[in-house]
């Protein structure tokens, strides 16, 4: 297809000078690397859109990169969930500004939707992208471009955003100290161009979870002091009983255990972000199946004892674990529904009780 570049640099070196490209063209995080240890417990079944981290390896991430596209807009498809596209002045596509599994379906179909830019006199900073419902998604992915946008220098009128529909979006928004009179709500179908929009690589795309990110987002949301097990969460089990999938299927079987050693049973849903990190930065043990709310282990305190119940697992909690020095464990549980044709990752799971009962005797949970 003609209607791409692959990365962002291509079009800044095609339409750029030499010697005016550090103007329009920035690049950060350049050297990062980690080498990933394999967690405790059981060996982890990857999802199948994982490219597993090779343990024991020395893992290069991508690098990050600031662009400034003069006359380039912003469009949020009508279709799917957060489906966004930044596109070149004359409507060719930057793919790598893209959620990968988005990006048949606008060299397929969405390409010839694209309705009429609306214009913007002024410039764009631009933060939205796929996901921005899913709790993780939306720290890492999209308020995770602001760091890269504030290490520019760029100066920004206003931050394009997804609609700031839920209140953890909101909350979040304005500890990070963004006023609402700077934000640009791109809404689906609404296609803008701006005299100039900066354009922040995806902290998803550098390797799923990236250690500047959660640093970031550590270092701006947890306040100083939190820390303590004063507040009587030392010991939480994160429930899903609100969600709609993946749920613990025998999860009053699995509390009759968590009770007596002490566990308190947390909802995330019924709480403020700033309740979660508090919670979650007090806690010495959490227990939580695979989920968006484990993101709020970056704000955990090194040590702290993490066991994930899965029956299949993406990596990014994993790798938070390995940059915050958690004492990470994996415990695989069979499927409750294993007939169910949906996919691996939203079935129910059974816990064997014993098994974790087990566990938490040998980690010297009494």
């Amino acid at each position: 297809m003609q209607d791409l570049y692959v990365h962002t640099k291509e079009w800044i070196d095609k339409n750029t000078k030499i010697e005016d490209i550090q103007d329009v063209y920035k690049e950060f995080y350049t050297n990062e690397s980690v080498t990933y240890t394999l967690p405790k417990g059981d060996p982890p079944q990857w999802v199948d859109w994982v490219y597993p981290p090779q343990f024991g390896e020395s893992h290069k991430f991508y690098k990050s990169y600031v662009s400034k596209i003069q006359d380039g807009s912003i469009w949020m498809c009508d279709k799917g969930e957060g489906m966004v596209y930044a596109l070149t002045p004359d409507y060719k596509c930057l793919h790598d500004m893209v959620f990968h599994l988005y990006w048949r379906y606008f060299n397929k179909t969405a390409f010839d939707q694209i309705p009429p830019a609306s214009p913007y006199y002024g410039t764009l900073g631009v933060l939205a992208w796929a996901g921005h419902s899913n709790y993780w998604h939306w720290l890492h992915d999209t308020l995770g471009r602001y760091h890269l946008l504030q290490l520019s220098g760029f100066k920004i009128d206003k931050y394009v955003l997804p609609p700031l529909t839920l209140p953890f979006q909101r909350e979040t928004v304005e500890m990070l100290g963004i006023p609402e009179d700077k934000i640009l709500q791109l809404t689906p179908g609404k296609h803008v161009k701006a005299e100039n929009l900066i354009l922040p690589s995806i902290p998803f795309n550098a390797g799923t979870s990236v250690k500047w990110t959660v640093d970031f987002l550590r270092n701006t949301l947890l306040k100083e002091g939190r820390h303590t097990s004063s507040n009587g969460y030392d010991r939480i089990y994160i429930s899903r009983e609100d969600a709609s999938w993946r749920k613990v299927a025998n999860e009053p079987k699995l509390m009759k255990l968590l009770t007596k050693k002490g566990f308190k049973k947390i909802v995330l849903s019924s709480l403020t972000v700033q309740q979660q990190i508090d919670i979650f930065s007090s806690a010495n043990v959490i227990i939580s199946p695979n989920g968006a709310g484990l993101a709020n282990i970056m704000f955990c305190q090194p040590g702290t004892k993490i066991i994930q119940l899965f029956t299949s697992t993406s990596d990014e909690f994993v790798k938070i674990g390995q940059y915050l020095g958690l004492d990470y464990y994996l415990l695989k549980c069979r499927n409750a529904n294993p007939g169910s044709r949906t996919h691996e990752v939203i079935k129910n799971l059974m816990v064997d009780v014993k098994k974790l009962s087990k566990i938490l005797e040998d980690e010297g949970i009494e």
